[in-house]
């Protein structure tokens, strides 16, 4: 195990935990000798509760900062890496951070777009308007009139988590090396993927990447709008975007001002999240009440586009063999399914995974339609996928969890809703899109592109078949004498076969006796042996005949 470089920040990290109610786990980890001496010696006793483990946790999380803000908030997600309490838990995370000064934003500003603020904006508020751990937002207008919003990096964050980083590696090889209990969790392959997401989410290009092929995969949804993105006034730590004059789809007394329909807006809603993943195979991974907006005309906007998923289409296509398994109510087919998905099964107990998959699958065809479906089937089977050894494509768990949020929120904004009726709304708009006759001929194109080496051939192959058509060649004649010695050599061939099977039979037979040696025996000598005498017997003399009498084909 690696040295950590800043102790000091260790220390405070172990002390917070140990202060929140974790001394027992810090102590167990070895890691108590970095808190003061007053509190090595605190008798500390484990949570048997997980719910109390996991308040715990997010207290201490938010008491430590950013990183370990988004670090839960990525656990949140992804049920299959933490205990279900946990992910349950840390959904409640707030980030309390201050803002930083305007100064540092134009500053920032002007450094990465390379042109002074007032050179780019119109106007430009020094009071952001949201402010998290990653990065604030301030309104502005451009030059040419457009009301956007300006996200933009907090300084040094980079720097504060490759810190952090380094003390979590840390402490995820302690807990691998002293709680064996944990060990399918894999608590170091766990924050290896946060890194590699805090990676990607630290850099707005790949933000606005996503935003924007969003945007055009989307762009026949008159329903649902996402906002343009503007490169040109965009970096790696700034990012420029339409703004959104909405209010949050879970505030309720804002959509009834606006007199929104809500039954209409949660088949939106619901329908497009299915849409993006299992049509465009672009999906946003964390569309929570904060990142979706309802504006007056019922139409909605997702923001943030840090983390998204993806998936192929032959994945597509299984999750929508899914949907109809559950609703033929096929368990095994469903298990197949799942089962399929799955990225590494090589160490999984695939058949107590099966049998608690089963389980779930049970209540979902015992429950009503509406209280639980083929979202919550999906989220629950990945989530325990950890617990067995069946390790998922983080892919495939944002999916599953998107689409439960999606039936949750659903039926939180309008409790009438039935997901039987969204998916029915959904299947009118894949079979329309899938097989409208411009998708067919589109489909078609790319195969014919595929096979344009063939294609390219295909007239000289085309000859060549006219020409064997129009001459052809004399039939063959057979001498007899040559059809009498193919007789004799295929008699010889079966003849050997034969000869090979009962050699084969005897050779085994007498492995097997051997295993119960002394308990059959001729005249004293071991049937086995007697056997493999004779099985080599046998071997010699087919030898020596065909030697003699060779098979001339």
């Amino acid at each position: 195990m690696l040295p950590v470089k800043d102790i000091k920040r260790l220390k405070e990290i172990v002390t917070i935990f140990a202060e929140e109610g974790l001394g027992y786990y810090v102590a167990k980890s070895k890691l108590h000798f970095h808190l003061p001496w007053h509190k090595r010696l605190r008798v500390n006793l484990p949570l048997s509760n997980k719910k109390r483990q996991a308040i715990c946790l997010r207290q201490a999380f938010e008491r430590l900062g950013p990183t370990f803000v988004k670090f839960g908030q990525l656990l949140s997600l992804r049920p299959d890496l933490v205990p279900k309490e946990y992910s349950e838990e840390f959904e409640k995370l707030q980030d309390h951070v201050p803002s930083f000064s305007y100064l540092k934003v134009k500053s920032m500003i002007e450094q990465d777009l390379q042109k002074p603020l007032s050179k780019v904006f119109s106007s430009f508020d020094k009071i952001p308007l949201a402010s998290a751990s990653i990065a604030q937002v301030h309104r502005a207008v451009l030059k040419s009139g457009k009301k956007v919003v300006v996200k933009v990096q907090r300084p040094n964050i980079k720097e504060v988590l490759d810190t952090d980083l380094d003390i979590l590696f840390h402490l995820a090889n302690s807990l691998e090396k002293h709680f064996t209990s944990i060990k399918n969790y894999n608590p170091v392959e766990v924050v290896k993927e946060f890194a590699l997401w805090t990676r990607k989410e630290l850099n707005f290009e790949i933000e606005a990447r996503n935003a924007t092929i969003l945007r055009e995969k989307l762009k026949e949804n008159h329903a649902v709008i996402i906002p343009t993105v503007y490169p040109a006034f965009s970096s790696k730590r700034i990012l420029t975007m339409d703004f959104i004059d909405g209010v949050k789809i879970n505030d309720l007394a804002a959509l009834k001002k606006y007199h929104v329909d809500r039954k209409e807006l949660v088949m939106t809603y619901f329908t497009s999240i299915l849409e993006q993943a299992l049509l465009h195979g672009l999906f946003h991974a964390d569309p929570h009440p904060a990142n979706i907006f309802v504006q007056k005309n019922g139409k909605i906007a997702y923001i943030d586009y840090g983390i998204v998923g993806e998936l192929t289409p032959q994945d597509q296509k299984k999750i929508i063999r899914f949907i109809n398994s559950i609703h033929d109510k096929d368990a095994q087919r469903s298990m197949d399914i799942i089962t399929s998905l799955a990225k590494d099964t090589s160490k999984a107990n695939l058949v107590d995974f099966k049998n608690h998959a089963k389980e779930i699958l049970e209540e979902v065809y015992k429950s009503e339609v509406g209280e639980k479906s083929f979202g919550n089937a999906l989220y629950e089977i990945i989530g325990k996928g950890a617990q067995y050894g069946v390790i998922f494509d983080p892919n495939h768990v944002l999916m599953a969890k998107a689409v439960y949020q999606a039936e949750g929120l659903a039926m939180t904004l309008y409790p009438q809703f039935k997901v039987a009726e969204g998916l029915d709304e959904f299947s009118k708009k894949y079979l329309k899109e899938t097989y409208a006759p411009s998708q067919v001929a589109k489909k078609i194109a790319i195969a014919f592109w595929s096979k344009k080496e063939l294609l390219e051939d295909l007239p000289e192959h085309l000859s060549k078949i006219i020409a064997k058509i129009e001459a052809p060649e004399q039939p063959t004649r057979i001498d007899p004498a040559q059809l009498q010695e193919l007789e004799q050599g295929m008699a010889q061939v079966n003849k050997r076969r034969m000869a090979g099977v009962i050699i084969a039979s005897l050779i085994i037979s007498s492995a097997v006796l051997f295993y119960f040696e002394g308990r059959t025996a001729l005249l004293g000598v071991p049937v086995s042996i007697l056997m493999f005498t004779l099985a080599l017997v046998l071997l010699a003399y087919f030898i020596f005949i065909y030697k003699e009498v060779p098979y001339h084909g």
